[in-house]
């Protein structure tokens, strides 16, 4: 039997659960028009298109070594804005913050 390694830069099926958690109500809000899947020998990236706009604006990716990257195309280039050893670590800037309770509040 011959066993082929998983690539260090292919997403997991947990890492597209994840991100789909996250896109799944963008989507049906309507805040997101699309998702569009790349992959190479070393990468494997999903980008996001924004209703109206005609180039992927947010690219989630997993590279060769198996490191998160999430980066905003503001038509100058590409920009970092999360990086994570895990999916959830990278996509954490789009999950809801819980709010902080003040320590004068009363509950």
């Amino acid at each position: 039997m011959t066993v082929v390694a998983f690539s260090c830069a292919r997403f997991t099926p947990a890492d597209l659960d994840e991100f789909g958690t996250v896109a799944e109500p963008k989507l049906r809000l309507g805040h997101w028009a699309g998702i569009i899947r790349e992959s190479g020998r070393d990468y494997d990236r999903l980008l996001v298109m924004l209703p109206g706009v005609e180039r992927a604006v947010f690219r989630f990716e997993r590279d060769g070594t198996g490191r998160y990257t999430l980066a905003f195309n503001d038509r100058a280039g590409w920009y970092g804005i999360g990086n994570g050893a895990t999916a959830a670590e990278c996509l954490s800037i789009w999950r809801p913050r819980s709010r902080a309770v003040r320590a004068d509040a009363v509950v």
